[in-house]
């Protein structure tokens, strides 16, 4: 197995992450049934040329096996604060047994840190959490998030 840590842009990986986009969506979305999977590949295109997208992919034989995608941009509160928001994070379960998905954050970390993010915002779903692995990597809890859905 020979695994890689790189960064891509969306036109270099969109075709393959549609792939994992299903899988992804039936492990962690909620009211599926209501909100239908329907990634804005057009508008994640445009923070790219803008300079605010990082996706780091991690690859096995060349093959997408995992992602970790931020938006990149000054904290709207603190205006000279480079921040890293996380997206999406997804590792493809065949690959989670090991330290894939440890690797795969740090080394999007590292890639952040290169752009000069100073503070990275990552969420976890309460019913797949790994909060755990996010605390041993060096974050803390600092709020909690609530969603109403208010849709039909």
């Amino acid at each position: 197995m020979t695994t890689t840590y790189q960064v891509e842009t969306m036109s270099e990986c969109v075709q393959e992450m549609r792939e994992l986009w299903p899988l992804h969506w039936q492990e962690i979305a909620l009211d599926r049934e209501k909100i239908p999977l329907e990634p804005d590949v057009e508008t994640f295109s445009l923070l790219e040329d803008c300079g605010q997208l990082q996706i780091v992919t991690v690859r096995d034989e060349g093959r997408l096996v995992g992602y970790h995608v931020s938006l990149v941009r000054p904290h709207l509160h603190y205006r000279s604060s480079l921040t890293g928001y996380v997206d999406m994070y997804f590792v493809h379960p065949d690959y989670r047994a090991g330290m894939t998905g440890v690797r795969l954050f740090k080394e999007a970390e590292r890639f952040l840190r290169e752009r000069g993010v100073q503070r990275i915002y990552t969420g976890t779903k309460l019913h797949h959490d790994v909060g755990r692995v996010l605390e041993r990597l060096g974050h803390k809890q600092t709020e909690r998030l609530f969603v109403k859905f208010i849709g039909d």
